[in-house]
């Protein structure tokens, strides 16, 4: 027959349910100690009792609020590298705000109704992971390449965005608005149905990327040189373009407003 510990209301003196009543927890005295790790008991410890019995009820109350720190940085560590980590993981009905993105990599993670407010992206990958319906604002990106991602639907306000390649990640109805880009190549994404307001780029080159019925207002480009990138009816209003020459580009239906071309 195993032993058994039998613990009664009678053991717990005054002070202790004090402690419980206002704290949650108290500390064992040592006649509960010897109880409890001393020969008798089942769960006879004799190093653990010795142990305890040569701290302070002080000394216990800090070993105890040390090892409840230890656990919670273990959380938040394994909490951060979930995080930089998204795969096979859906977002919907999300807001970010003041979340900083470092080294974070998505894959199959499609998104849907997601709004990023002043939560800047480094170093991000998006991979098999569509969008749509999404916003970002004051939430600038770089180093973060698009691959097998498109998005639908979306507003970039106030973003701007470096060094962010899309490949194969078309957009439609993505609006850009008062959002600058700079090398950031696109190749096989063609753009739909997306306008541009106050949103120059520059060094932004695009490889077999159409435009189709897009609407570019006060957003000039520099050096961004097209190759198989068609244009189709689309509308330019006082969106100059420099040293931006295209190759096996055709175009239909453009319109063309106070927009000049230089060395293009």
């Amino acid at each position: 027959r195993g032993s058994c510990l039998v613990i009664s209301f009678s053991n717990i003196g005054v002070l202790q349910i004090a402690d419980f009543n206002t704290t949650g927890f108290s500390m064992m005295t040592p006649k509960q100690l010897m109880m409890f790790y001393g020969p008798q008991s089942p769960l006879n410890d004799s190093k653990s009792l010795e142990f305890f019995m040569s701290l302070s009820e002080d000394d216990m109350h800090r070993f105890l609020l040390n090892d409840i720190r230890k656990l919670a940085n273990k959380h938040s560590s394994l909490k951060l590298r979930r995080k930089r980590q998204n795969i096979f993981h859906l977002t919907a009905f999300r807001t970010s705000f003041l979340e900083r993105s470092l080294l974070q990599l998505s894959i199959l993670s499609p998104s849907i109704l997601t709004l990023s407010i002043l939560s800047p992206s480094i170093l991000g990958a998006t991979i098999l992971s569509p969008s749509v319906l999404f916003t970002s604002f004051l939430s600038p990106s770089t180093l973060s390449p698009a691959i097998l991602s498109p998005g639908a639907m979306g507003i970039i306000l106030l973003s701007p965005s470096a060094f962010n390649p899309a490949i194969s990640s078309p957009g439609v109805l993505t609006h850009a608005l008062l959002s600058p880009s700079a090398f950031s190549p696109r190749i096989l994404s063609p753009s739909i149905l997306s306008p541009a307001l106050l949103s120059p780029s520059c060094l932004n080159p695009s490889a077999f990327s159409s435009s189709i019925r897009n609407i570019v207002v006060l957003s000039p480009s520099c050096m961004a040189p097209s190759y198989c990138s068609h244009s189709f009816y689309n509308v330019v209003v006082f969106s100059p373009s420099y040293y931006s020459p295209s190759f096996n580009s055709t175009s239909k239906g453009n319109a063309v407003i106070f927009s000049p071309s230089v060395a293009s």
